[in-house]
């Protein structure tokens, strides 16, 4: 689906916009280390394993918005820079798509990386030589839980990329980015009061059906990934008012 011209293009396109990423990807990093912390009002719960601990903080209201400021800063099609790249529109498509899945997989990854020093450190280090400090980090040192941190880690990629490729989907379809983020965010949070599909992505579906809820998530995506290259393969880019 993806050549190596749009690899080595997206690529690109991350060394272009490293700084922003630093900066959104280090804020994420400090709010997440804020979360264990005693500091009265801004401790948001309790954690035992390292997929407790990313999800202090809800997925609808940090790590989505989080990741599409992300999205939105390297989504730049509109610049010469990009347009003089490919010789088809579908192809630009592809390169958005590439862009979110490349993107889903850093974040991912990065969540993890935070995640593990700081569960690591107060695990094996607070824990065992200050055993009544644990607390004051939110540590419980015994939990039922039982889940693989990789499947987590699986269903995390898979559902940031499908909100990421949503979002490219909005702005191809409405040209607004502020809309097609309110949108995206709308949805994330309307399914905690509708359907619940991402405490069932997170926590159940790994018991109920881990095979098929993969299948049917990159079913999904693949089904974003072509609407998003039939959308861009309809709009005009070199038109002031079709750039992204």
């Amino acid at each position: 689906m993806f050549s190596r011209q749009n690899v080595f293009f997206v690529w690109q396109d991350l060394l272009l916009h490293r700084t922003v990423i630093k900066m959104i990807l280090g804020v994420m990093a400090l709010l997440m280390v804020v979360g264990i912390l005693p500091l009265g009002m801004v401790v948001v719960g309790k954690w035992h394993s390292l997929k407790d601990f990313i999800l202090l903080y809800r997925y609808e209201f940090f790590h989505l918005p989080a990741f599409l400021f992300l999205l939105g800063s390297a989504l730049q099609t509109n610049a010469w820079v990009v347009l003089r790249r490919y010789r088809t529109r579908r192809q630009i498509g592809l390169h958005k798509a590439l862009l979110v899945v490349v993107l889903a997989g850093g974040v991912s990854l990065w969540v993890a990386a935070v995640g593990g020093l700081c569960t690591m450190f107060v695990k094996y280090v607070i824990y065992p030589n200050m055993p009544n400090a644990h607390a004051a980090f939110l540590y419980v040192p015994h939990s039922g839980d039982k889940s693989s941190f990789l499947y987590f880690l699986v269903m995390y990629f898979f559902v940031t990329a499908i909100y990421g490729l949503l979002f490219v989907a909005f702005i191809d379809f409405g040209g607004n980015r502020f809309f097609a983020f309110a949108a995206v965010i709308i949805l994330a949070v309307l399914d905690m009061f509708t359907v619940h599909m991402l405490p069932y992505l997170f926590y159940i579906s790994e018991q109920t059906a881990p095979v098929w809820t993969i299948l049917v998530l990159i079913a999904m995506m693949l089904v974003l990934v072509y609407t998003i290259c039939l959308s861009s393969s309809q709009k005009n880019y070199y038109v002031q008012d079709d750039l992204l």
